[in-house]
């Protein structure tokens, strides 16, 4: 009865998403919102979607997307809109709930905040060259761009491509007219291109005579996050018979008896860059 329960999803189609922000029938001249709903238990995720000047005369349908937390930060430009949230399970779903946001225009961006789309925050990569992407902002004639004190550049475009060269750095925008500008909304971003180090192979020992089945083991630098295995029938090393990708740093193996088998590791860091492949060891399956 209890392994029943655990697979049997609570029915939400009778209950309704609460809505905290923005207040219904709200005039503003904040052009970023977030949009705020209380959790619906038994909810896994929620359906948002924004429809301009409403969902029974759609001019321009703004957005539809699915959401695991209960906010979301959007930017949205002057005018008239209809948002409407739902909350979903995998076996049944709410009605939509739904308000009226009117956007109204100001000439000043103080106290406007601009939305930063990509790279995420913290992102580690080993690519030099990024795009670095943002929402664009009504009101806004341009944008400065910044990473440290090194970029300052003022651009038309919502997107700016830059390369860099291996370091942690804060890159930062805001948006700007002729009268005032946004605060500055900034994100971090890490390019590593230094490679981890190749792992070391603990067992079977080199040479060893193994069962049938048995355990690969081996250790991996500590900047690495997993490693692929290769294992061989010959030295030739041309033909796996097993390649994957684990996190962890054994494997089970079942080889066929009175075969050699051969094996190395390499390993990869959160950035992407893979290690060189360790020693190259020989096991006989007795």
């Amino acid at each position: 009865m209890f392994a029943c329960q655990d697979v049997i999803e609570m029915d939400i189609s009778k209950r309704t998403v609460k809505l905290l922000s923005p207040a219904a029938n709200i005039h503003t001249t904040t052009y970023t919102n977030t949009f705020w709903w209380e959790q619906t238990e038994g909810a896994l995720e929620y359906q948002l979607q924004i429809a301009k000047p409403s969902f029974a005369s759609i001019q321009q349908f703004i957005l539809d997307t699915t959401i695991e937390n209960n906010q979301f930060v959007y930017t949205l430009a002057t005018g008239t809109y209809e948002w409407r949230i739902r909350a979903l399970n995998g076996s049944s779903q709410t009605n939509y709930v739904s308000r009226i946001l009117y956007v109204d225009s100001t000439s000043s961006l103080s106290g406007q905040t601009l939305v930063l789309a990509s790279p995420v925050n913290n992102y580690i990569t080993n690519i030099t060259t990024n795009t670095f992407k943002w929402d664009a902002l009504t009101g806004a004639d341009d944008y400065r761009f910044q990473v440290g004190t090194t970029v300052d550049v003022v651009i038309t475009a919502d997107s700016f491509t830059y390369t860099l060269g291996e370091g942690i750095y804060t890159w930062q925008v805001r948006g700007q007219n002729t009268s005032s500008n946004t605060l500055y909304s900034s994100r971090s971003i890490t390019i590593d291109l230094t490679a981890p180090g190749s792992p070391t192979l603990i067992s079977p020992l080199n040479g060893a005579t193994q069962a049938i089945t048995d355990t690969l083991v081996w250790n991996r630098d500590a900047t690495a996050i997993g490693d692929s295995l290769y294992i061989y029938p010959d030295s030739l090393i041309s033909a796996p018979v097993y390649n994957g990708y684990t996190t962890g740093t054994t494997y089970i193996f079942t080889g066929t008896s009175t075969q050699d088998y051969f094996w190395r590791v390499k390993s990869k860091d959160t950035a992407g860059n893979w290690s060189g492949f360790s020693v190259l060891r020989k096991f006989w399956v007795q």
